[in-house]
């Protein structure tokens, strides 16, 4: 069972509505968008960006977590005021957005092997790809098809940004430690978002 602290709740939950808040007006076209198109159903596409951003942001984090702690490290989330600062100021912009909103902060005392660190690191990405692959399941019996597509691509998309092996992405330490480990599931998650498309 993972353990949480009060600051690491709050963290996340910053994090999330942050991060939601700015990935619905990007996908509005930022705030000239909005004024533009006005207000309308605008509370609705932050609640399904909530969905969106809690499958992504928040159970990618929650892997990581769950795997360290059970190899009984000390592992919390950390949200990282500058980059949701930044998230929320470009996505206002509606050309481009990027977000670096904190991460798992691991400690050790110097005994984490290669294979602990990489199997941490999958974790997050893992968990992505599950999500999309979920999501395109149930599209495929005919709920939802637009959101679940969204839905996917989205985690599909996270999950190849953050194998990049260009450190401190988690590709980096898990290339380190096996390269069949990092290469199937990048190739896995680019085929099935190329395949939405």
């Amino acid at each position: 069972m993972m353990k949480f602290s009060r600051n690491e709740v709050n963290d996340l939950l910053i994090s999330w509505i942050v991060l939601s808040v700015a990935f619905a007006l990007f996908t509005r076209d930022g705030l000239f968008g909005i004024l533009k198109a006005g207000f309308s159903g605008l509370s609705t596409h932050i609640l399904q960006m909530l969905v969106v951003v809690g499958t992504a942001f928040v159970l990618h984090e929650l892997s990581h977590k769950y795997v360290a702690q059970s190899y009984g490290l000390w592992a919390e989330y950390r949200k990282w005021n500058v980059g949701l600062i930044f998230a929320f100021l470009l996505s206002l912009t509606g050309f481009f957005f990027f977000a670096a909103p904190g991460a798992v902060m691991i400690m050790s005392t110097g005994w984490v092997t290669q294979e602990i660190e990489a199997k941490t690191s999958i974790a997050g990405p893992a968990a992505n790809i599950t999500v999309g692959i979920v999501a395109l399941l149930i599209r495929g019996a005919g709920f939802f098809p637009g959101f679940l597509t969204y839905l996917a691509s989205i985690n599909f998309f996270l999950a190849i940004f953050n194998l990049l092996p260009i450190p401190p992405m988690d590709g980096s330490k898990i290339i380190r430690y096996n390269i069949l480990m990092w290469l199937i599931p990048f190739i896995l998650a680019a085929v099935m978002l190329i395949s939405i498309f």
